[in-house]
């Protein structure tokens, strides 16, 4: 009986060292801003934040390469507008792959790193 009493001592002070290590985790990632998530999806967070928008089209290799960049949650965070399905919002871009980074069009596809550079995010 003795030692089924310890292993369920030690089961339950695994539980809560692992949910004390879960909070502090969440608490120190809002209060200092560094978050413990993938370095692509703050960038897209940070890209929605300031406003930056992606024109593309899904019959554009460039710009599948472009999305491909991207993890599956960064691309969500993202402000995409499709030209394929908004033609009229598109008609006055030269090319697409198109970005809008601080009133300044891009016409290429960009790394993360140059999309962090020329946003401010963190480059």
């Amino acid at each position: 009986m003795e030692k089924r009493n310890k292993v369920i001592i030690s089961f339950i002070f695994i539980i809560l060292l692992v949910t004390g290590l879960y909070l502090f985790a969440d608490w120190f990632s809002k209060t200092t801003g560094y978050a413990v998530s993938n370095p692509d999806v703050e960038l897209a967070k940070c890209l929605a934040k300031k406003g930056v928008v992606f024109y593309g089209s899904i019959n554009c290799k460039n710009c599948r390469e472009q999305n491909i960049l991207f993890s599956a949650n960064a691309i969500k965070e993202i402000n995409y507008i499709d030209c394929s399905e908004n033609p009229g919002v598109c008609a006055n871009l030269e090319s697409i792959p198109a970005w809008v980074i601080n009133g300044n069009f891009y016409y290429k596809v960009l790394s993360l790193n140059e999309l962090r550079v020329l946003s401010w995010c963190g480059g």
